[in-house]
Parts: structure tokens; C-alpha cells; sequence
């Protein structure tokens, strides 16, 4: 019920709303926990492309920390946990659309067996129904200009965690994605998103490794932590237009 009743006020309160000036970055998994196909995600990108423009996320962050763009509606795209339909699916409309996304990756995940896939799916993030992209899949994206991104090693949450644990989500994480893909691995975005999931020790490793560190909380404002943090507004791809609307309305702030 309590459901039902927060998506009719999204589906009422959101049809009043418009898209506010600056840049959006949103943060999705997928397109729906279920499988459903891509066409679905076309018609919200078709939709929202009547409200704003779609931009780059390499230009989305660099006019965000430049202040440029503010009178402009722009989204970016990012995902995470690295499934298999960014690739099948997610990516072909992205190029539609003629933009691109960061593909946020847990490498323990693209090389799983299936006894540790399944459990990733069913015990970490919930979604059983989903496979990981291959690291051919990955390869091919970031040759086609999309940026793959660290998301940590296994999907840990980043709080009380060791230095030796916090070395290996982190650091270790990030060099084996740079030496698969033989190039720099500049972007991360810790798992579970808010900002009581990470600590200091973790946000600094972060901070120190990665040029660009993303939340996925406070997304009224475009950082978090003096500056340093990048916040996205969390959506899925089968969302209705009015509910993604309602929370776009919203004005920026730095």
C-alpha cells in the first residue's frame, strides 16, 4: 500500500514538474530487475530528451567542477554492478542516443564462477535473474568510448573495514581493471551509494586513487564532502517519466 501510494503522488506530483537548468547525472543498475527489452528504455530517453540534452559524462563532471553549463538542462548516465544488459541492451540505446555512460564494475563479479555469481545475485545484490558482463563485452564498451568505472573488488561496504581490505576493494580493484583494459581506470563510485556508507579511511583511498569519486545520495547538490564528491540521483530504466521528473525538478546547488 505504502507503494502504491508513493508512486500515484510521483505519477501526480510529477506531471506538474519540469526538468531544472544544470546537470543531472543519474545512477541506474539496469532496466528493470526483470527482463524486459531495451525498447523500454529507449521511450524514457525519447521522453526525457523533449525536457533536456544528453551529455557525456567525461564533460558532465569537467563542467560540473568548471560551473560551466548552469543555464542548460543536461543528464548523464551512469550504472552500476556491471550486468550483462549495459551491454546488450543499455549501450546500443545509449549510442542512439548518441551519448555515452560509465559502466561502474565489481571485477570479482565479471570473473565469477557460477556458484559465486549466484550468490552475488541472490545474497549482495539482489537481482537473480541477471548475468555480468564479459570482460570481452567491457572491452568492447570502453573502445566505443564508454568509461568503465571501479566499484569496488566484491561489493563490500567501504565502513570498518582494514587497510588490507580496503587495499584490495579499492587499489588492487582498480589495477586489475586498468590492466585489463590496458588504460587508466579514473572513476569510482563506492557500492550502496549514501553517504553513511563509507568511511574516511576509505573515502581518502578513494580520494587519492581516483580522480573522479561518486555518491549516490544528496543529489540536490552536485558535491559532497568539501567538493570532493560527485552525487548522482539514483533511477532505473523503467521508471515512469513523471516519477524521474518529480525528483529533476529539484535546483542544484554546489
Amino acid at each position: 500500500m505504502k507503494l502504491f501510494l508513493r508512486n500515484s503522488i510521483l505519477s501526480v506530483l510529477g506531471h506538474f514538474k519540469k526538468i531544472t537548468n544544470g546537470i543531472h547525472i543519474l545512477n541506474s543498475h539496469y532496466i528493470s530487475k526483470e527482463n524486459i527489452p531495451k525498447e523500454v528504455f529507449f521511450e524514457l530517453l525519447s521522453l526525457f530528451s523533449k525536457q533536456a540534452d544528453f551529455i557525456n559524462i567525461e564533460e558532465a563532471v569537467k563542467a560540473i567542477k568548471e560551473k560551466t553549463h548552469q543555464n542548460q538542462k543536461l543528464i548523464a548516465f551512469t550504472f552500476d554492478d556491471g550486468f550483462e544488459e549495459c551491454y546488450t541492451k543499455i549501450a546500443p540505446v545509449l549510442k542512439e542516443f548518441k551519448t555515452n555512460a560509465a559502466f561502474f564494475i565489481n571485477p570479482a563479479f565479471i570473473d565469477a564462477d557460477n556458484e559465486y555469481k549466484n550468490y552475488f545475485l541472490n545474497n549482495i545484490v539482489h537481482t537473480p535473474h541477471k548475468n555480468p558482463m564479459t570482460w570481452e563485452m567491457i572491452k568492447e564498451l570502453h573502445s566505443q568510448g564508454f568509461v568503465i568505472g571501479n566499484h569496488t573488488y566484491n561489493h563490500l561496504k567501504l565502513v570498518g573495514l582494514d587497510s588490507d581490505k580496503l587495499n584490495r576493494q579499492i587499489i588492487l580493484s582498480k589495477q586489475y581493471i586498468e590492466q585489463k583494459l590496458n588504460a587508466p581506470c579514473n572513476y569510482f563510485a563506492w557500492t550502496y551509494g549514501g553517504l553513511k556508507d563509507i568511511d574516511n579511511a576509505a573515502l581518502t583511498l578513494a580520494l587519492q586513487s581516483h580522480p573522479y569519486v561518486f555518491s549516490s545520495d544528496n543529489y540536490t547538490h552536485y558535491f559532497s564532502y568539501n567538493n570532493k564528491v560527485l552525487n548522482r540521483r539514483h533511477i532505473e530504466g523503467n521508471w515512469p517519466l513523471s516519477h524521474v521528473v518529480y525528483f529533476l525538478s529539484k535546483p542544484k546547488t554546489y
